[in-house]
C-alpha cells in the first residue's frame, strides 16, 4: 500500500465518506451546513487528482449535490445503490430495487417515537434515525430485521452512528469502490479512503483489495483503518495537505510522508 510500497504507484485516488468524516453530525441530516472552504477543498482535490476523487456516502447523490453545491463530482450514494462516474451525468442505479410493499409502514410502526427520531424514505432504502442507548438500539434492530425477513427477503439492517439503515444486502460501499477502480481515472491508481463508521468497513476492505490505505476518523472504528485521525477537522486538515501536495505534483512517496505526519497508527 502507500505506506509499504510508495515508489511503485504513480498516483493516488481518494474515496471520502461524508457525515462524521468531512462533517460533524447534526440533529437532522438536512441540518448539516457546509462552509465554502470545504466546497473549495473538494473542487481543488478533484482538479489536483485529475478527477480521481469520489464521495462515498449513505446519502443519495442528489443529497450530496445539494450539500456541496456548486461542486458536483464522482459519487457513490445510498451505500452503493447509486454510482455516478461522469459528474455531468445522472447517477446510475444499476442495482435499483424499490422498497418492498408494506415495509415502510411496518418500519413506521416499529420505530414510532420515541424509538425513532426520524424515519427517512430514500426511495430505495429506509433510514431510521434514533438517539437510543445500545440495548434499546439492538432491540429495535432485531424487530426491523424481523420485518425485513417477513416483508423484504434479501434486505438487511445496517447499523450506523445513531441510524439503522434498511437496504438490500448487496448494496455496499465496497461495490462502489470496486466499480470505480476498474474505470478511468481511478484504474491504476493507489486508493486512499477516509471513513468514520461501521458502514465504512466494507469500503476499507475493498481499498485493501486494491492495495490502498484506509484512514479511520474518530473513535467508533478506531483500529479498523491503517491509520487514524481523531476528528473531522483533522481529516479535513490532512486532505488540505494532500491537495497542496498534489498541486505541487507530489506522488506516492510524499503523500506517504504526509499521512505519517498527520495521522497515527
Amino acid at each position: 500500500d502507500i505506506l509499504r510500497s510508495p515508489t511503485i504507484i504513480p498516483s493516488i485516488s481518494l474515496f471520502l465518506d461524508v457525515d462524521g468524516t468531512l462533517l460533524d453530525f447534526a440533529s437532522h441530516p438536512d441540518a448539516v451546513v457546509v462552509g465554502e472552504p470545504l466546497v473549495a477543498l473538494l473542487q481543488g482535490l478533484h482538479r489536483a487528482s485529475a478527477g480521481s476523487l469520489a464521495l462515498v456516502s449513505g446519502r443519495s447523490i442528489a443529497s450530496l449535490d445539494r450539500l456541496f453545491a456548486p461542486f458536483r463530482g464522482v459519487a457513490v450514494g445510498l451505500h452503493g445503490l447509486e454510482i455516478r462516474v461522469d459528474p455531468l451525468a445522472e447517477p446510475a442505479r444499476a442495482r435499483f430495487e424499490p422498497v418492498p410493499p408494506g415495509l415502510y409502514a411496518a418500519v413506521a410502526s416499529i420505530a414510532a417515537p420515541p424509538r425513532g427520531s426520524l424515519i427517512e424514505d430514500k426511495g430505495v432504502a429506509i433510514a431510521v434515525h434514533h438517539r437510543l442507548a445500545a440495548p434499546a438500539m439492538q432491540a429495535l434492530r432485531r424487530e426491523l430485521l424481523a420485518a425485513c425477513a417477513r416483508l423484504a427477503p434479501g434486505w438487511t439492517v445496517l447499523r450506523g452512528r445513531q441510524v439503522l439503515e434498511l437496504k438490500p444486502e448487496h448494496a455496499t460501499k465496497a461495490h462502489g469502490v470496486d466499480a470505480l477502480m476498474v474505470l478511468p481515472p481511478f484504474a491504476g491508481t493507489l486508493p486512499l479512503a477516509f471513513g468514520d463508521d461501521i458502514t465504512d468497513l466494507d469500503m476499507f476492505e475493498a481499498i485493501r483489495r486494491h492495495a490502498g490505505t484506509s484512514v479511520a476518523v474518530g473513535r467508533r472504528i478506531a483500529g479498523a483503518g491503517d491509520l487514524q485521525v481523531d476528528t473531522p477537522d483533522e481529516s479535513v486538515s490532512l486532505l488540505v495537505a494532500i491537495r497542496e501536495a498534489l498541486e505541487r505534483g507530489a506522488k506516492a512517496p510524499e503523500i506517504a510522508i504526509l499521512l505519517r505526519s498527520h495521522a497515527h497508527a
